[in-house]
């Protein structure tokens, strides 16, 4: 027996949502880590996957961009089949692409911004776990797994939220696309186990992404955001949220299968603001 040495995570990351935020600090996650290679899959501009690809090869990392609609399926199907191509293989997806939603409450809701948000966060995480374990099924397992432990083909971290616990008032799409993602999770978890496939959610607290900035900047909302992250404990980094989607991908985390991880500062378990 001898001391673990080389990187945590040798293999190929694919992450969805990846070009900037939090998509972004998880795919410099991996190549700290020693990835291979990085794949961005987004639908942001040019400039936007430049700098987001540029934050990766920084680190020393291979990367490579693709630009696809998540609620597409041809697009996920190619995206996917780029990605083999490019780098032979897939061990790790973190599907993080994502949309906030509008704050209505339930009697006035418009069914298709509804629409739009289980589009984007359900719909978009069926379609991309659905091409990601279609690979994984197929191909050999992780490189790096030590003498005597189980076989990993892949790892799938999907993103859910605190929303996938709790009710928020006025955003019912939001909380129910991320309650859907949990359920999904579950399900793909149990479909792989048998072949060395995990999946798995994370549920990250409050961080102040580019989606949420606007809202928080309006006066009326700064008071609030001041409340949660009290709640939260402290403001969170997204390079913490990356760090635990690291973690949970690797083979060392073998009997993990089909969780739902918060990552949170205990904002779900403190009912008093303490």
């Amino acid at each position: 027996m001898s001391k673990r040495t080389g990187p945590l995570a040798p293999g190929v990351a694919f992450i969805t949502g990846g070009a900037r935020g939090l998509g972004n600090a998880i795919a410099v996650s991996f190549a700290k880590e020693g990835a291979h290679g990085v794949v961005l899959v987004d639908i942001q501009d040019e400039a936007t996957f430049a700098q987001g690809k540029k934050n990766v090869e920084d680190i020393g990392c291979n990367c490579l961009t693709i630009h696809a609609n998540v609620t597409v399926e041809e697009d996920m199907e190619r995206a996917v089949s780029t990605a083999v191509a490019h780098f032979g293989r897939i061990d790790y997806a973190a599907n993080f692409a994502g949309v906030l939603g509008f704050g209505t409450h339930i009697s006035d809701i418009d069914l298709e911004q509804y629409k739009r948000t289980m589009d984007v966060n359900t719909t978009g995480i069926l379609l991309a776990t659905k091409y990601e374990m279609r690979q994984m099924l197929v191909q050999s397992s992780h490189p790096g797994i030590e003498l005597g432990r189980v076989e990993q083909k892949g790892s799938i971290i999907n993103c859910a939220s605190v929303n996938s616990l709790l009710g928020f008032s006025g955003h019912a799409a939001y909380t129910a696309s991320k309650h859907a993602v949990e359920g999904i999770t579950k399900c793909a978890a149990l479909e792989g186990r048998s072949h060395g496939v995990r999946i798995n959610a994370v549920s990250p607290g409050f961080l102040l992404t580019q989606m949420i900035r606007p809202a928080v900047e309006e006066k009326h909302l700064e008071n609030l955001w001041e409340e949660l992250e009290k709640r939260q404990g402290r403001s969170a980094r997204f390079e913490e949220v990356g760090d635990v989607v690291v973690m949970m991908s690797v083979p060392r985390m073998s009997l993990v299968m089909g969780q739902n991880l918060f990552i949170d500062g205990g904002f779900t378990i403190n009912m008093g603001n303490d």
